[in-house]
């Protein structure tokens, strides 16, 4: 999505060609709004083809595993063919500790990468630590992933998901999948609380559907006030996204998540653990705490329902796209200079 919106960003104002390499699994998909690739191979001689016509390179990974540091080291090379423009931008939480187990030659990869790339773009703080033992003073730039909601559309929520609102109020709802570090019993354990307060309280959980009940014996307690929406389309998201009354992030460790950006340009109240790596204007709790939590939720829902809401501050709605414009410019002005 970080990608998505930053394309159209760019396009719609007219800031130049935009050519966007599809690496990541669906890659072998034919699509008007990006390229494919073939593998490896067909990776590094785009790249190399682009960086040689002047294109900067832009690569977004995740930056917790070595496939993506190589995918790095590609870009960076690529990138003493148009004057080291390039940007690495790093997303996961997780590469701090990957770091710190990193050795032998992987290490060399990312020495060179820290060390070659134009520009190293992180979500916070302890990434930008993680990394400066790798460079001598290398070019890191904190830049949340969330670029706004530019060329974002809003689709009709599913017919499940307004059923449920109608008979569930407050409505609380997150973005999760089954991995630990998403925190899902805690939230189910938290709603279990909080229906003690608001009998008539609900939670939608979006990534997860019928299969979670396998892996969370704690829904037998919640399932009717619980609803697992699945996978939905990112359109689709947005507005049931809309419908909270308190958006929730209970992850345990997090770069920088987009989904609580979206919230609050959306308007929503959040809820999050203190990962510190959160944006202000939010609720947070201790990592793992559900009696924190529960605290944290008296407090949002007592500030008043989705009939109060404040309109979202126009630089969460704008986003990151306009300092990432910034950086290319930085980039550029080096090469020409």
């Amino acid at each position: 999505m970080t990608v998505f919106v930053l394309r159209h960003y760019l396009i719609s104002h007219d800031l130049g060609k935009v050519v966007v390499l599809n690496i990541g699994e669906r890659r072998n998909e034919r699509s008007n709004e990006s390229l494919s690739t073939k593998g490896p191979l067909d990776y590094l001689r785009k790249v190399i083809r682009f960086a040689r016509q002047g294109y900067i390179i832009h690569l977004e990974t995740n930056g917790h595993n070595l496939k993506s540091w190589l995918s790095a080291l590609i870009c960076m090379l690529a990138g003493y063919l148009n004057g080291r423009q390039t940007i690495i931008a790093f997303g996961s939480g997780s590469l701090p500790l990957y770091l710190r187990q990193v050795s032998g030659w992987k290490k060399l990869v990312v020495r060179g990468v820290v060390r070659g790339a134009g520009i190293i773009v992180v979500r916070n703080k302890d990434m930008v630590h993680a990394l400066e033992g790798f460079g001598d003073k290398p070019r890191i730039e904190v830049v949340p992933g969330f670029m706004g909601l530019h060329g974002r559309q809003v689709g009709p929520p599913p017919k499940t998901v307004e059923q449920f609102c109608k008979t569930h109020e407050p409505v609380l709802g997150a973005t999760v999948n089954l991995s630990p570090e998403y925190g899902v019993p805690l939230v189910l354990q938290a709603t279990e609380q909080m229906q003690k307060r608001y009998p008539k309280l609900g939670l939608i959980l979006i990534g997860i559907g019928s299969e979670a009940e396998n892996h969370l014996p704690e829904l037998a307690l919640d399932r009717d006030h619980v609803l697992l929406a699945g996978q939905l389309a990112p359109d689709v998201t947005l507005s049931v996204v809309k419908r909270f009354s308190v958006f929730l992030r209970p992850t345990y460790f997090e770069g920088d998540s987009l989904s609580v950006r979206e919230a609050l340009a959306l308007g929503v109240p959040v809820v999050a653990s203190d990962t510190g790596s959160r944006p202000d204007g939010i609720g947070l709790f201790k990592v793992g705490d559900c009696a924190d939590l529960c605290r944290q939720l008296d407090l949002v829902l007592e500030q008043g329902n989705s009939a109060t809401r404040p309109n979202a501050p126009a630089q969460l709605e704008e986003g990151s796209a306009l300092r990432m414009v910034d950086l290319y410019r930085k980039l550029q002005r080096q090469v020409q200079g």
